[in-house]
C-alpha cells in the first residue's frame, strides 16, 4: 500500500510539474520582455504621430521596437494660453479677436489618448512627448510676450505632462519673429521670448523631462533665435529637413535632399539637410543635439517639362495645375500603391543629392524612400549626430521607411 501510494504521489507530482511547464511554455510573452530582446537603436529614431480626426491608427500600427521617441502631433495654445487638444482660436477678422471658446477643432482625441496609453504600456522605452503647434498654429507670440502669460502655459504644461504620463515637450513654432511669412501673429521680441519661454518650461519641468523644438533650415532663421542660448536648455533640436521646394518654387528640385546637386538653379542657396546640419554646428550648436529630419511623403510638380535628360529634374512647371492630394504632397504608402515604377511613372536616383524621385513625362514628384533614408540615418552616424526623425507616423504604417533608420541606427 505504500509502495502504491508513493508510485502515485510521484506521478501526480510529475504530472502536475509537466502540466505548469506547458502552461508556462505556452504562455504569451510579456511584451515588456520581448521588446528587451530587440536591438534597441543606437541613436534617437523619432516620429511625429498626427492625432486628429481621420488619422485613424491604433496601438498595434506602432513598430515600437524600432523607435524612441513618438511625438503625438499637435496640442495648440488656447485663448487662455494654456495647452490644450482643441484649436479653440477661432478669428473673425473684422472685430481683429478671437471668439470665444464656442467651436473647436479636436487635434487630439480621446480615442488618440486611449491608443497611447496602450502604446506606453506595450513600449515602456518609448518615449511619448506632446509637440505643440505645428504649421499656421496660431497663439505663440503673445503666450512668449510677457512673463505672465509665459507661467501660465509652462504651468499648464506641467499639468498636462503630468496628467497623461508624458516624458517631454517639443514646440513646434513655425516660427518666432518670421510668422511663417505672416500667417500668423509675429513681433520682433519673439526673438528674446522664445528663449524665455524654453529656460522657463526647463526650470519648471526639470531635467528629467525632455524639451525639444523644430527649426527651420533656412539661414534666416539662426537670426530669428537665439540659437547659442537655446542649446544648453534643450535635449535636441530637430532640424526640419524638407519642403525645401514646392509649388512656389520656379523649377523642380528635390524638396529633402541630403547634398546639393550642382546643377540646381538655386543651389547656391544651401538647401540640403547636410547644409542645413553643418549651419546650426557653425552657429555653435553641439552635434549631439542635433536631430535631422527626413519626409514620408513625396511633392507633387505638375506639368513639368522633361528637360535635356527627359527626366523633369530642375524644369519649369505649371503652377495652376490642381494637386491631385492636398498642398501636391502625397502620402509615401500611396507613392508605394500607384506611383513608383507604376503607371507610367519611372524612379530616378540622383546620387550627388542621394535623393529619389518619379517623372511619367508630366508630372515630377520629389520624395524619401528606404535608400535615401539609409543615407540620410548613416550621415546621422557619420556626424554623430543625436538621431533623425520624421513627419509623419502614418504614412508609413508598413514601417518600410523606419525600417531603414532602424537597421542603419541599431548597430
Amino acid at each position: 500500500m505504500k509502495k502504491s501510494l508513493t508510485t502515485f504521489l510521484i506521478l501526480s507530482l510529475l504530472i502536475v510539474l509537466t502540466a505548469s511547464s506547458f502552461a508556462m511554455s505556452s504562455e504569451p510573452v510579456n511584451s515588456a520582455e520581448a521588446e528587451e530582446k530587440v536591438a534597441k537603436p543606437k541613436k534617437k529614431v523619432m516620429a511625429y504621430l498626427p492625432t486628429w480626426k481621420g488619422k485613424e491608427w491604433t496601438a498595434e500600427d506602432i513598430q515600437g521596437e524600432k523607435l524612441t521617441h513618438l511625438l503625438i502631433s499637435f496640442a495648440r495654445i488656447n485663448n487662455q494660453f494654456e495647452i490644450s487638444d482643441y484649436d479653440q482660436r477661432i478669428k473673425v477678422p473684422e472685430l481683429e479677436q478671437s471668439l470665444p471658446d464656442i467651436v473647436s477643432t479636436e487635434m487630439i482625441t480621446d480615442r488618440s489618448w486611449q491608443e497611447i496609453k496602450e502604446v506606453q504600456e506595450k513600449y515602456p522605452h518609448i518615449k511619448m512627448i506632446v509637440a505643440v503647434g505645428g504649421w499656421g498654429a496660431e497663439g505663440f507670440s503673445d503666450m512668449a510676450a510677457t512673463p505672465e502669460t509665459r507661467e501660465i502655459f509652462v504651468d499648464s504644461v506641467v499639468e498636462y505632462i503630468e496628467k497623461h504620463n508624458l516624458d517631454g515637450i517639443d514646440l513646434d513654432w513655425e516660427f518666432p519673429v518670421n510668422g511663417g511669412w505672416g500667417l500668423i501673429k509675429n513681433r520682433p521680441e519673439d526673438k528674446e521670448n522664445f528663449t524665455a519661454l524654453i529656460k522657463l518650461l526647463r526650470e519648471k519641468l526639470g531635467e528629467e523631462k525632455e524639451i525639444s523644438f523644430c527649426a527651420n533650415v533656412g539661414g534666416w532663421y539662426l537670426d530669428a533665435v537665439e540659437i547659442k542660448k537655446l542649446a544648453p536648455l534643450v535635449d535636441t533640436i530637430n532640424i526640419m529637413a524638407y519642403d525645401f521646394h514646392g509649388r512656389w518654387s520656379k523649377n523642380t528640385a528635390h524638396f529633402t535632399n541630403l547634398y546639393p546637386n550642382p546643377n540646381d538653379p538655386v543651389a547656391s542657396w544651401g538647401l540640403s539637410g547636410a547644409q542645413a546640419v553643418q549651419r546650426f554646428i557653425d552657429a555653435g550648436v553641439p552635434a549631439e543635439k542635433l536631430v535631422l529630419g527626413a519626409a514620408s511623403y513625396g511633392k507633387a510638380f505638375y506639368k513639368t517639362k522633361p528637360g535635356p535628360n527627359g527626366d523633369g529634374l530642375f524644369q519649369k512647371f505649371n503652377k495652376d495645375k490642381k494637386p491631385v492630394w492636398r498642398s501636391s504632397n502625397i502620402p509615401y504608402s500611396k507613392l508605394e500603391e500607384y506611383y513608383i515604377n507604376k503607371n507610367g511613372f519611372k524612379r530616378y536616383w540622383d546620387d550627388k543629392a542621394k535623393a529619389p524621385y518619379l517623372y511619367d513625362g508630366e508630372t515630377f514628384i520629389s520624395y524619401d524612400d528606404p535608400e535615401s533614408i539609409k543615407y540620410k540615418a548613416q550621415y546621422v552616424k557619420e556626424k554623430d549626430l543625436a538621431g533623425i526623425m520624421y513627419w509623419e507616423y502614418t504614412h508609413d504604417l508598413d514601417g518600410d521607411l523606419l525600417g531603414s533608420m532602424y537597421n542603419v541606427l541599431k548597430e
